[in-house]
């Protein structure tokens, strides 16, 4: 077998790796059909996303954050395939993902290069195989190790994720919720990948451990030059782990950029709002008043006209009800590099919205 790990494959790119990035997607879209009648037929489409666009660099991670419902967890399951996009283009390095449909060797050796770790472990694992079945089986199947390296292979996935080598003949239930996010992130390492979706892969643990599974996956993506998706709900722990992110509202992206920017300088409402629903242990920062959003998340079958927060947002003007903000630079730094401050919000372009994050 290659070594694991090792840069077996990483040559066969013909493209600069510093210059284009491992994960493109292009105006992507995924509509669910709703049906209904007596005779069955769609009455309408549930937008689960409409139109997001982004990259992710080699070696980087984006943090993709919003409510339940936005759409951030579809996303992720298009960029491994678990799922087709209505519209849109996905990019693994380059090559457009639709096109390589047609020819199954080279499709599935990509998709071992495109894994993820989903927000309930358990759900994921066959209950009636031991640790060491669902790890091998595939690692067998599409040849990254033989009969005779699989248990040494898997042993050493187990050393970097911090499992027990004594855990390989047990089954699912027998572990921990911690713990078996690590096999989580086992099974997804063990397929040698470059590209890895976290669907909220801390949101169902203890506080305590949820710090661990964050400076693990940290680390990992340190050691093996790993790209990320990290999909969250709250800004504070997709901060810690993100280079970049991106704010999602009902199927669209409102603001992008750095992770610090996004952190300390929050501009579109939304964003805002979601940092102040960050718990602080600070009891002065607790005595500020905070502006909390009012109402639910919209439908994504009938989604409002225009600026889909306006029916949320504090700051909304007529414009706001009427036109579609598009995803818009404000400049702070150089988009050359990737590092542009971007938001979907015409009160902020428009200078208007000082108060937005005054």
């Amino acid at each position: 077998m290659a070594e694991l790990y090792g840069q077996a494959g990483m040559g066969e790119a013909m493209l600069d790796e510093n210059t284009i990035p491992l994960i493109q997607v292009e105006n992507l879209k995924k509509y669910y059909p709703v049906r209904g009648g007596i005779i069955t037929h769609t009455t309408g489409y549930v937008k689960a996303v409409d139109g997001v666009s982004f990259s992710v660099m080699r070696g980087q991670t984006l943090g993709l954050v919003g409510e339940s419902g936005c759409g951030k967890s579809t996303v992720g399951r298009q960029l491994v395939g678990l799922e087709e996009p209505t519209e849109g283009r996905i990019y693994y390095n380059g090559c457009d993902l639709a096109a390589l449909q047609k020819n199954k060797k080279e499709m599935q050796r990509i998709r071992t290069k495109l894994q993820m770790v989903f927000q309930d472990p358990y759900s994921s694992l066959n209950p009636r195989k031991h640790i060491f079945e669902i790890l091998a089986q595939p690692m067998l199947y599409h040849g990254i190790s033989g009969k005779d390296t699989a248990e040494k292979d898997i042993l050493k996935i187990f050393d970097m994720v911090g499992l027990p080598r004594t855990a390989l003949g047990r089954y699912p239930h027998e572990f921990s919720g911690g713990q078996r996010q690590r096999i989580g992130i086992a099974k997804a390492l063990s397929l040698n990948p470059e590209f890895i979706v976290c669907d909220e892969p801390v949101s169902a643990l203890d506080v305590s451990i949820q710090a661990q599974i964050l400076n693990l996956l940290k680390d990992l993506q340190k050691e093996l030059g790993l790209t990320l998706l990290f999909v969250g709900h709250g800004l504070g722990a997709v901060n810690y782990v993100s280079d970049c992110i991106a704010v999602m509202y009902l199927g669209k992206i409102v603001e992008y950029g750095k992770a610090k920017e996004i952190f300390n300088n929050p501009v579109h409402p939304y964003t805002k709002a979601l940092l102040e629903a960050v718990p602080v242990p600070d009891t002065q920062e607790k005595k500020k008043e905070r502006r909390l959003l009012q109402g639910e998340i919209g439908s994504s079958t009938n989604p409002p006209e225009g600026c889909r927060f306006h029916t949320r947002c504090p700051y909304a003007q007529e414009k706001c009800r009427q036109e579609v903000p598009a995803l818009t630079s404000l400049n702070c730094v150089d988009a050359k590099k990737g590092g542009a401050h971007m938001v979907a919000c015409p009160v902020v372009l428009s200078g208007v919205g000082e108060a937005v994050h005054g």
